[in-house]
């Protein structure tokens, strides 16, 4: 097995950007579910199933194909388990402080081979070339978060549903159904003349109707997730309103994440229309034959 573990301090440039935690955290859930921006070496990564504290996707490493499964604890720890593939082992991302009280970020890993016998010269001539790469990922993750604090920075501020304290009990009802696809879940909180516009598509009339439109999106997925930059409830619980970023797990295997704005607007306790202002086209795009490349990491 071999063993790495490298610590570097957060804002070590005092002409930087300065990343406080809660950057650097949501900047390591934006890497679990899409590395490809913060690992230069990744090829593919495509979220595979998800749920509370935890996913599962697989990825290409410099030509690997590898399974892992990420756990989270919330805004210091996430944790890679390599579960398939010829490397296994663990890797983590700890955001921890040194003695000064500064903040810091840990990554190590220990990882074998299953071809190569632990402690054999073979394993350590074949990790030698990646030891330099694992040591940049601190530093490239890093520089990803502080351009993505940069360019987006509403994307640092997002949080799963489950984590959000600000939001009502029924719009963190609402979209735990959601997410969780359980269509009788949803259905059960809107009144039965409800209406709902989907994007550009005709309004939909009835429990039924909503049923078998949002049937359509939900038939290309493996699993969806919202993560939600603000919220408001306005007009006394009348209406809801949500700016989130929807991540898609598609069933080809791909993960795409999109903006999405949604208006629901409730009457005696239920939701009686729902709208949502969505751009599918990346979506539709990635429902196109996965390259071989990427068919390669399944």
């Amino acid at each position: 097995m071999i063993e790495i573990s490298r610590t570097v301090l957060v804002n070590d440039d005092p002409e930087a950007p300065q990343l406080d935690q809660d950057q650097v955290w949501h900047g390591l859930l934006l890497k679990a579910n899409d590395a490809l921006p913060f690992v230069p070496q990744m090829e593919s990564c495509h979220v595979l199933e998800r749920g509370d504290g935890w996913l599962v996707r697989d990825i290409l490493l410099k030509g690997v194909p590898l399974r892992e499964r990420v756990t989270f604890e919330p805004k210091r720890r996430v944790a890679f388990e390599r579960i398939r593939g010829v490397e296994r082992g663990r890797i983590e991302n700890v955001i921890e402080t040194d003695e000064q009280g500064r903040l810091t970020l840990r990554f190590s890993f220990a990882l074998t081979h299953e071809d190569l016998e632990e402690g054999s010269d073979a394993e350590r001539e074949h990790f030698a070339p990646m030891l330099p790469a694992y040591e940049n990922a601190v530093a490239a993750t890093l520089a990803a978060v502080r351009r993505t604090a940069r360019e987006q920075p509403d994307a640092l501020a997002a949080e799963p549903v489950s984590t959000r304290a600000d939001m009502p009990a029924w719009m963190v009802a609402y979209y735990t159904a959601a997410d969780g696809l359980d269509m009788e879940g949803m259905l059960a909180q809107h009144t039965d003349d409800s209406t709902a516009l989907v994007a550009n598509n005709p309004r939909l009339h009835g429990k039924e109707e909503i049923r078998a439109g949002i049937a359509q999106l939900w038939g290309l997925l493996r699993a969806m997730q919202h993560t939600f930059v603000r919220t408001w409830e306005v007009d006394g619980g009348a209406a809801g309103i949500a700016d989130a970023r929807v991540t898609y797990v598609l069933q080809n295997g791909r993960s795409v994440t999109v903006p999405v704005t949604s208006i629901l607007t409730r009457r005696d306790g239920l939701v009686s229309d729902l709208q949502f202002c969505i751009d599918m086209a990346p979506v539709f795009a990635a429902l196109a034959p996965v390259p071989a490349d990427a068919a390669a990491a399944h």
